[in-house]
């Protein structure tokens, strides 16, 4: 049997698989009912941000799913499936995002408290030293010349 006649003869069987109204290889193996993602994000009572962040989305693919533009699919389906259960879990997952989604530290190199935590009297002070510790650098740098 030549190349040609085998890859003719495979095309036939699949031209009949297909043309048989045989469309079990199309369908999902698992039925997820449909969820109304607005109804669930409301007995939440989180924001779209909150929400979205806490299932891991984009808000904006949030927002198509609540206005109807789109429908989740695969695994976002079966997770909304899941909450529609229990709603109470969405909470508990944005509660405790750091054990889900950990949060980067805070680094302060120059020393002292961290930005945050400063009164705004206590950030302009940091600030005039470091702008004084660098004016005393470019002076020293420069021969002593002075500048204005």
């Amino acid at each position: 049997m030549t190349k040609r006649k085998s890859a003719l003869d495979g095309l036939k069987v699949t031209v009949t698989y297909v043309g048989s109204g045989n469309s079990e290889g199309r369908q999902p193996r698992v039925k997820v009912p449909p969820v109304n993602v607005a109804a669930l994000r409301s007995k939440t009572g989180l924001s779209q941000f909150e929400f979205a962040q806490s299932i891991g989305v984009p808000k904006g693919t949030l927002l198509n799913w609540e206005q109807g533009r789109r429908e989740p699919s695969g695994p976002a389906q079966v997770l909304l499936a899941i909450l529609a259960k229990k709603p109470s879990l969405v909470k508990d997952l944005f509660a405790n995002r750091h054990v889900y989604q950990p949060q980067p530290d805070r680094a302060w190199l120059p020393g002292g408290p961290h930005p945050d935590d400063m009164t705004p009297e206590a950030r302009w002070a940091e600030i005039l030293q470091i702008l004084n510790t660098a004016r005393t650098r470019l002076q020293a740098k420069i021969g002593g010349r002075g500048f204005s």
